[in-house]
This record gives C-alpha cells, sequence and structure tokens, in this order.
C-alpha cells in the first residue's frame, strides 16, 4: 500500500511541480498583471435613446482631478455634490503603466459622452484621469503622501481574496477631503452567484463559477449644510481563473471611481437592459444572463478558453492538488508511525 502511495505522489509531482510551487509562494500578483496590460469597461446607451433613459452620476468637486473641468461645469457649492447627467456611453479604463519594485503606477481613465450639469448645458466630452499608486505588498491604492485609498476593485489578487469587513474605501481618504461617511466595507464573498448561467459582457461570454463580491456603507454625507445621505452599494463579479472583473451590478463607490471624485452612481448599462429584458421574455433567463452595470469591452489579459464548458479554475486545481498531496504525506507518516 506503501509503495502506491508514494508511486501516486511521484506521479503528482511530475504532473504539477511549478503551479504547486507557485501555490505555495503565494505570487503577490496574477500572471497577467504586467506593465501595457489595460481593462475597458463600459456602460453601453442605444443609439436612439427613449426619453427618461439617463445615467445619474454624483461627483465630489474637491476630488476631481482636473480643475479645469469645474470650469466647465460651472458654478459649483464645495459643501454638495454635483450631479451629471449621462444621456451617451461611459468608457472606464484601466492601464498598469509602470511596475518597479513593488510599486505598480495604475493610471485611471473615465469618458463620459454626451454630458449634462444641472445648468443645463451640455458637455460632448468629459474625461476624468489619474495615475494611482499600488503597494503589491499589501495591495492597497496610496496617494503621493501616503493617504490609502483602498484596495483595487477592478481586479482581486486570487490568493487574497476580499474579506467581510474590508474596507471598500479606507476612512482616511474620505475624511482627508471633508467626505462625511459611515464605514464603507465588504459584507459578502461568494462563489455561488449565477450559478450556472453564461455571463455575456461586450467582450465575450464567460462561463460560470465566479466571484461574487458585494460592498456597502450606511451612508454617504452629500451635503453638509442639510445632511443630506447616499446609500452606497456596490456588486462585482469576477473570473475565477484570473481575477479579473468581468462586470458590476450596482456600482456606486470604488476606489478606482472615488480618485476621480465619483462619489455615487445611479447608472445601467442600457443596451445590456434590453437585451436582459428580452431573454427574460424569451424564458432563457434560467440559463444565461445580461448584467447591467460596468461590463468589460476591451482588454489584452489572456484569459483560458475551456470551450463551452469551465473546467475548474486554475487556481483551485493547483490548491486541491496540493491539498491531497498533504493528506497523503500524513496517511503516509501515520502509518509509519503506527508500524512503529
Amino acid at each position: 500500500m506503501k509503495r502506491i502511495v508514494l508511486s501516486f505522489l511521484i506521479l503528482l509531482l511530475l504532473v504539477l511541480p511549478s503551479p504547486i510551487v507557485q501555490s505555495i509562494e503565494k505570487p503577490k500578483t496574477s500572471p497577467w498583471f504586467r506593465g501595457g496590460i489595460y481593462l475597458t469597461y463600459a456602460m453601453m446607451m442605444p443609439t436612439n435613446p427613449k426619453k427618461g433613459e439617463v445615467n445619474v452620476i454624483e461627483v465630489w468637486p474637491k476630488l476631481i482631478p482636473a480643475q479645469n473641468v469645474l470650469k466647465i461645469i460651472g458654478d459649483w457649492d464645495e459643501s454638495s455634490t454635483v450631479t451629471l447627467l449621462v444621456y451617451g456611453d461611459m468608457y472606464l479604463t484601466l492601464k498598469i503603466t509602470n511596475i518597479t519594485g513593488d510599486i505598480a503606477y495604475v493610471h485611471i481613465a473615465l469618458e463620459l459622452n454626451n454630458v449634462s450639469p444641472k445648468s443645463g448645458s451640455t458637455i460632448h466630452k468629459l474625461n476624468l484621469n489619474r495615475t494611482l499608486i499600488l503597494n503589491l505588498s499589501d495591495m492597497v491604492y496610496y496617494e503621493g503622501d501616503g493617504t490609502p485609498i483602498g484596495r483595487p476593485m477592478f481586479f482581486v489578487d486570487l490568493a487574497h481574496l476580499p474579506k467581510k469587513n474590508d474596507y471598500l474605501v479606507y476612512p482616511a481618504f474620505l475624511k482627508k477631503y471633508g467626505i462625511i461617511s459611515d464605514s464603507i466595507t465588504i459584507k459578502n464573498v461568494s462563489y455561488t452567484w449565477m450559478e450556472n448561467k453564461v455571463l455575456h459582457t461586450h467582450y465575450k461570454d464567460f462561463m460560470p463559477p465566479y466571484i461574487y463580491v458585494d460592498g456597502r456603507g450606511r451612508y454617504l454625507v452629500y451635503n453638509r449644510k442639510t445632511g443630506e445621505s447616499f446609500d452606497i452599494a456596490t456588486q462585482l463579479v469576477y473570473d475565477m481563473d484570473t481575477g479579473v472583473l468581468i462586470t458590476t451590478g450596482v456600482c456606486d463607490i470604488t476606489p478606482e471611481l472615488v480618485s476621480l471624485g465619483i462619489v455615487k452612481m445611479i447608472a445601467l448599462d442600457r443596451v445590456n437592459s434590453k437585451k436582459l429584458d428580452r431573454l427574460i421574455d424569451e424564458g432563457k433567463a434560467d440559463k444565461e444572463w445580461y448584467a447591467q452595470g460596468f461590463n468589460l469591452h476591451a482588454t489584452n489579459v489572456e484569459f483560458p478558453d475551456y470551450g463551452t464548458k469551465h473546467s475548474p479554475s486554475t487556481p483551485m486545481k493547483y490548491f486541491f492538488a496540493l491539498a491531497l498531496l498533504v493528506l497523503m504525506i500524513t496517511f503516509v507518516w501515520n502509518e509509519r508511525r503506527w508500524r512503529r
């Protein structure tokens, strides 16, 4: 029996030596994480939107990175948010511009098309962008003065997934910019979101299982004179094999968005919403789904191709292999100890 077990262990090590070692070492980032990688997400509008098909974005003036944008917006009060009505497509792009040691520089760019502030004026295209400093040792974004913003939400480290009660955005960052807030934290991490359903995005179709992260906050005071507030909810869905965000549900706030001044979004992908309505009407919603938030639109990350069936996640396969290896070693050790 012992010979059979040892033979199996040797065979297992020959077949999966490198990944097992990698899983023991726990690399800081995924293999795809390198300079030049980009992820673009979109919330699309139909060609001829109906009346009322508009996305609402609340921005906090003190956080808007480009001051010339404030001149375009017009008069604003530092004690409250500015409401932007977006009638066109929205594109959010994250690009890893450089990695030096334990520091990565991530450029965040948000493009809003056909935007109207409260004043009623129309801006054909509004661009907000900023470069964030990502410390790879703790996977947290920082400002230049060392203020922590939050951990990346448009991709996750598979070896260190978010946990319940982790901050979605750090209180120190919100306090620095005069935002009065309750703790905005992760409330749930699950692997059963849309179980057995194909997920359609603008980039490609994804197969389950998925990683689902739900973050919430009790309030976010947006008018310091009246005390009016927002409820915060953010729902994020990740690819199991890469940790890349593939879609969002409600997406009120993330570190990437708040760094651009976005403190609340009442927004939907209207194109996907119409497709979802048709899917439900046709009785197919039990097998496939169109998410209605930010959907992956373009990227140069290479996703594994499993065809029509999704095999177990690559990192998960190595985890199970390692667990089996430990179990076998324990069995052999106990058997030898018992015989002695």
